[in-house]
């Protein structure tokens, strides 16, 4: 739930500064307005980043200045919040920068009232229906030739798209959990699953405010793991009567504690380890195989049955295989339209 919205503004118009405390009071009932005091990060610094890191405040950025300029990149790359660039004429290819032109507004933005009415449109968030698809299964199973494939098909479908690959490397944590990954912190049995799981808890936590705004603007979001991939890795590693508490454990945690949007559907691809593994040692794109990849097939039978188990027992859990009986591997294509014709249901633009 969102409780309170902080506004960074830096425009010089008196009248723009009007219509961002109208509209922004109309959006919920708490709000905070922060005119800029020198840069960008500078403000952020000197009132305290937690006022963006908190539970349940939606933050963003109104400015006059474009992608060009340290400030907008500092807000959309670096802190990852949603901005609207007045002056931008492109339509930007970022999903979370706004200009007049990617909210409709028919001059592009030129004059101050086309000005003022994409600042009306930034906050007139769309009555769409939001979703959240989620790709899962082991390693090598396609999640991310998935993830694409069902990005490019809804797009083209008229919908509002965003994704994200988890773990993220530009966020939180990123770059150690990449480190843990490549083996140098111990194999795959000797990393405390209630630890690592919270690590990527942490990295998708610092993708609220993205999340959240993409939620608002009724985006079908599409994601490569989300935290249901700590129910098939990480609670896979504990016995098997410990697995149920765990998995409620870890959904409290992110969608109950850190309130990150809930999944609508998720669809585990599934193939069998040998199949997979196979597949990974064929890719020619990938750098190197990290501890989840090459772990014993014990272990990754472990992670199969836990999927298995979600999708048997947890609302909005899709089966859908990804070879024949025979071990021969469906084309992409094929794989794409079972797991399209899984989430239909919940991608109404309605």
């Amino acid at each position: 739930m969102m409780r309170k919205v902080v506004v960074f503004v830096d425009v010089k118009s008196d009248e723009l500064c009007s219509v961002i405390q109208q509209q922004v009071a109309k959006s919920v009932a708490e709000a905070e307005i922060v005119f800029l005091e020198g840069s960008f990060a500078c403000t952020l610094n000197r009132r305290g980043r937690w006022m963006v890191d908190s539970v349940g405040t939606f933050a963003c950025f109104i400015t006059e200045k474009t992608l060009d300029h340290a400030d907008v990149v500092y807000a959309v790359y670096y802190m990852r919040l949603p901005v609207l660039s007045l002056t931008e004429g492109r339509r930007a290819r970022v999903s979370i920068l706004e200009t007049p032109s990617s909210l409709g507004v028919a001059d592009g933005g030129s004059t101050i009232e086309g000005r003022a009415e994409a600042v009306r449109r930034f906050f007139a968030f769309e009555p769409t229906k939001s979703a959240v698809i989620v790709f899962e299964g082991g390693d090598g199973v396609g999640k991310a030739t998935q993830t694409a494939y069902m990005v490019k098909r809804l797009g083209s479908e008229g919908h509002r798209v965003g994704t994200i690959d988890f773990p993220s490397d530009i966020h939180r944590y990123g770059d150690l959990i990449r480190e843990i990954l490549s083996g140098k912190k111990g194999g795959i049995r000797d990393l405390d699953p209630k630890l690592f799981s919270l690590l990527y808890s942490l990295n998708r936590f610092d993708c609220l405010n993205e999340l959240r705004y993409w939620m608002k603007r009724g985006t079908k979001v599409v994601l490569d793991r989300y935290y249901t991939a700590n129910y098939g890795h990480q609670a896979s590693k504990l016995s098997e009567d410990e697995r149920v508490d765990f998995i409620r454990h870890l959904e409290l945690v992110e969608v109950g504690w850190f309130q990150l949007p809930p999944s609508d559907a998720v669809i585990y691809l599934d193939l069998p380890p040998p199949v997979a593994l196979t597949a990974m040692k064929g890719d020619n794109k990938r750098e190197a195989l990290d501890i989840h990849e090459t772990a014993n097939v014990s272990y990754k039978e472990d992670v199969r049955r836990t999927y298995m188990w979600c999708c048997r027992n947890m609302p909005g859990w899709f089966h859908v295989g990804c070879c024949t009986d025979e071990g021969v591997r469906h084309s992409r294509e094929e794989t794409h339209e079972l797991a399209y014709g899984k989430i239909k249901h919940c991608i109404s633009k309605a």
